[in-house]
C-alpha cells in the first residue's frame, strides 16, 4: 500500500474533492438562476454553520497570533472575490467543465510561486506532472 494512502493529509484531500464536487455542480446551476452577488452572498451564509462547528470544537478559542489571524482573514477575502468572479463565469452559461477545470488549475501558478517564494523543490515527475496539467487546461479550453 503506497505510505500515501496511509496519510492523513492524502484523506483530507479526498474528503475536500469529495464536498468539492457536488460544490460545483450546484455553483453552476445556482448561477444560472441568480447572479453572482446572490451566490456570493448566500455562499457566505452557507458557511455559518460550518463555522460554528469549529468554534465548538475548539471550545470557542480564538488563535492569538497577529499574523495568522492577517493570513485567515486575508484568505478569507482573496476566496470571497474568486469565487465571486468564478460564480460570474458560471453565470456566462459557458460550459461548467472547461471553467471548473481553468479555474481550478490555480495551483500551478501557486507551485511555479511556492520554488522562488517558499523554497520548495519539485522533483522530476512533478515537473512533468506541472506540464501535463497546463497542457490540460489548453486542451479543455477547445471547443
Amino acid at each position: 500500500m503506497p505510505s500515501a494512502l496511509r496519510a492523513r493529509w492524502f484523506w483530507c484531500c479526498v474528503f475536500c474533492v469529495a464536498c468539492w464536487v457536488p460544490w460545483a455542480i450546484l455553483s453552476k446551476l445556482g448561477s444560472e438562476e441568480i447572479p453572482a452577488p446572490t451566490m456570493q452572498y448566500l455562499f457566505t451564509w452557507g458557511g455559518v454553520p460550518v463555522l460554528l462547528f469549529v468554534l465548538v470544537m475548539q471550545r470557542f478559542r480564538i488563535q492569538k497570533s497577529t499574523k495568522g489571524i492577517f493570513y485567515g482573514l486575508t484568505v478569507g477575502i482573496l476566496s470571497a472575490v474568486g469565487q465571486l468572479a468564478m460564480f460570474a463565469a458560471y453565470g456566462t452559461g459557458s460550459n461548467a467543465a472547461i471553467i471548473t477545470t481553468a479555474t481550478s488549475l490555480y495551483p500551478l501558478v501557486t507551485v511555479a510561486l511556492a520554488v522562488p517564494l517558499l523554497k520548495e523543490r519539485l522533483t522530476k515527475a512533478q515537473v512533468v506532472g506541472v506540464g501535463f496539467a497546463g497542457v490540460a487546461l489548453v486542451i479543455f479550453s477547445m471547443q
